[in-house]
């Protein structure tokens, strides 16, 4: 994915391909659910490929530019939310050296299998709150209610029609090989276990020992991955949090009240608190341009320090705190999986301490990203290297340009008498007639002396 970044061009082609039936519900979900997650961008990316006219003729990717008011680099961010999201399935192809586009649309997940999905459920529930949460889960979950005095008579299937036995029991083989190819796969990403670092044996230790039924907690292995990978929850924590959601007297866990523990644990954890200046111990003071030693130490602590509590770190040693904005900000950069944590780490160091920014901007974070991406930047080293490589840049004197000294020159028209009309009018006069000129002046004084007297 980060490859095909510097293919992007805004005169590379691409077609569209549609996976799924969209239907005036899936318009909805997108709008309701996906949008807060992913963004007004990346909805009228999708909106915009649906729409497409011919959209299985290959196009250029300069339309999608002008309908949608994007650069490249805003364009790629709102791909790489809607592939994220299990909305849209990338591919590359290339021929002779030109690069072309397959863009495969899959239609959002049904608001049951949404809210049944951890990984867009949680990250929906930290966008827009508990509150406005539980309003969508209600208003997309609707119950029927049944009025009173009623009967249900409705017949089922075997009530109306008949079936016989025999082919039941010997189901054709038509109807099985097809059943693989009409069902439809969950779209939504997946975040594998086994590429977090989780104790889910000293989980089980721990929830052994009090009333919570580890089996029914095993269903949700997924959830609680989701929840270590986006917060750094250890396994104590972890448990404490699953016994809190577990209810006492059916020992059911509720994933839902699961998910607001966390959140308001989250928020109240990252609340500003007056920093002790002998105990405090932040992640890295030192800047980048330091000794090794610092450099070293400041990539053991991004590298073991899940980025909220990173973020947490620096604000606490400055003075300021975590903004609800900052939160999100964090939330979706994990959600990317572009980068490891300590880069991401390192990416929020480089903005707050060496940039010396009192908050984490978006548009300069989305900047930086596709810079290392482009970069392929995929160790803290890396990270480092590049952040050096920047600030020498930064560092070196800019040329100043030498304004050349225009000499002013005035024209023969603004010149004074003196120096043009006198010298000018006897240039252009000879002798002879210079000789004349005299005479016809002194006759005229000659009149004028006879006049008088």
């Amino acid at each position: 994915m980060e490859d095909s970044w510097h293919q992007l061009q805004p005169k590379t082609g691409f077609l569209v391909r549609l996976a799924d039936r969209l239907t005036d519900q899936s318009w909805q979900t997108l709008t309701q659910l996906y949008q807060p997650i992913i963004g007004p961008s990346a909805t009228g990316l999708f909106s915009a490929l649906f729409w497409l006219p011919e959209r299985e003729n290959y196009k250029r990717h300069a339309i999608l530019l002008a309908e949608l008011g994007l650069d490249l680099a805003h364009l790629y961010a709102a791909r790489l939310r809607l592939e994220a999201t299990g909305l849209l399935t990338t591919r590359v192809k290339t021929e002779d050296d030109l690069s072309s586009f397959v863009y495969e649309l899959h239609a959002p997940l049904t608001p049951q299998n949404f809210f049944k999905d951890d990984l867009l459920s949680v990250q929906l529930l930290g966008v827009v709150g508990e509150e406005l949460y539980q309003a969508l889960v209600t208003a997309n979950t609707p119950a029927v209610k049944t009025g009173e005095h009623e009967q249900n008579i409705t017949k089922n299937f075997l009530d109306v029609f008949h079936v016989d036995g025999d082919e039941l029991r010997e189901i054709p083989a038509v109807i099985t090989d097809n059943r693989y190819a009409a069902s439809t796969p969950a779209s939504g990403p997946s975040l594998a276990a086994d590429r977090v670092q989780f104790d889910f044996k000293l989980l089980g230790e721990l929830l052994e020992r009090s009333f919570v039924d580890t089996r029914a907690v095993s269903k949700y292995r997924q959830l609680l991955v989701t929840e270590h990978a986006t917060y750094g929850l250890d396994e104590p924590t972890m448990a404490r949090y699953i016994g809190e959601a577990t209810d006492l007297a059916t020992n059911v866990f509720n994933p839902e009240q699961f998910k607001r523990i966390v959140a308001q644990a989250f928020g109240n954890q990252y609340r500003p608190v007056p920093a002790s200046t002998e105990d405090a111990t932040p992640p890295a003071t030192t800047t980048v341009k330091g000794a090794s030693s610092a450099e070293q130490a400041l990539i053991k602590v991004a590298t073991t320090t899940a980025p909220a509590a990173f973020l947490q770190g620096i604000k606490q040693n400055t003075g300021g705190f975590v903004t609800d904005g900052e939160q999100r900000i964090v939330r979706d950069l994990v959600s990317r999986q572009l980068f490891p944590e300590s880069v991401l780490n390192l990416m929020i160091y480089h903005v707050l301490v060496d940039e010396d920014r009192p908050t984490l901007n978006k548009n300069l974070l989305d900047t930086i990203a596709n810079d290392w991406s482009k970069a392929k930047i995929k160790t803290p080293q890396l990270a480092i290297q590049k952040i050096r490589d920047r600030q020498q840049a930064a560092a070196k004197p800019r040329r100043s340009r030498r304004q050349p000294t225009v000499k002013e020159t005035l024209p023969d028209w603004a010149k004074k008498p003196s120096e043009s009309g006198a010298t000018t009018s006897k240039a252009k006069l000879s002798t002879a007639q210079q000789k004349q000129l005299q005479q016809r002046i002194a006759r005229l004084e000659e009149r004028s002396k006879g006049k008088e007297d």
